[in-house]
């Protein structure tokens, strides 16, 4: 699982390069401003702080600001969709409404997709695919420590469960780096299959170190060594 961080934020990365051509973000500018961000999450309180890394050094902060948003709004549909998968097998409801969230998820992106021409951004299909591709790559390391130290569940439960923490994550507003929030849904949702629910705890909190508290640490040493070359 920790061997997957690296990959994921490298497409995180990516994507967001993708996301803004014209800037000309080089690989390494593209890195400071994502980790330095997540960083200053631990500061500025509902991700703010992802928003000031990666607003601080562009040349047109309307367009940057724009392709954020839609950026942010593609990996929400995206997480809406897994989730609500997750939420229709918690509530055993028909698996009709499966197909119900998958129309409305492609209905929406479609829709954006007139919102992100109109921004007079690029690499729309490419953006989407980054970001699918990158909430499998870190929904598998939760998926691998959750059947790793949580044994007895079966797949369908770890996997869509993994959706449901994803999605209660990314709507509920967070601090200091989205710390409870995830630990919190968990428990909410396995306490249902599991005899003692506490243990799901432990892969909760390993992919939140794994993929939030070590790439915070990188990018508060960036955002120092930048302070440092500024001042110099």
């Amino acid at each position: 699982s920790a061997l997957l961080m690296p990959l994921n934020w490298y497409l995180e990365v990516q994507k967001w390069r993708m996301s803004i051509e014209e800037e000309q973000l080089s690989f390494k500018e593209g890195v400071q401003a994502v980790l330095s961000g997540l960083a200053l999450n631990w500061i500025l309180p509902f991700t703010l702080g992802d928003v000031t890394g990666r607003l601080a050094n562009a040349q047109n902060r309307k367009k940057v600001g724009m392709a954020l948003i839609i950026t942010r709004t593609i990996s929400m549909i995206i997480t809406l969709a897994f989730g609500g998968c997750g939420v229709v097998y918690y509530l055993g409801y028909s698996s009709k409404y499966y197909l119900l969230i998958v129309a409305l998820s492609i209905t929406s992106l479609f829709i954006l997709s007139r919102v992100y021409r109109f921004a007079e951004l690029k690499s729309y299909g490419r953006v989407i695919c980054l970001s699918v591709i990158r909430y499998l790559v870190f929904s598998i390391q939760f998926i691998i420590l959750i059947w790793a130290l949580v044994p007895g569940l079966a797949w369908e439960t770890i996997v869509l469960g993994v959706g449901w923490v994803f999605l209660f994550r990314s709507v509920v507003p967070s601090l200091f780096g989205n710390f409870g929030i995830r630990e919190a849904s968990a428990l909410m949702f396995f306490e249902k299959y599991l005899e003692v629910p506490a243990v799901i705890l432990i892969p909760s909190l390993l992919i939140w170190i794994i993929n939030t508290v070590i790439p915070s640490v990188i990018g508060a040493f960036l955002l120092f060594k930048l302070r440092l070359n500024i001042a110099q």
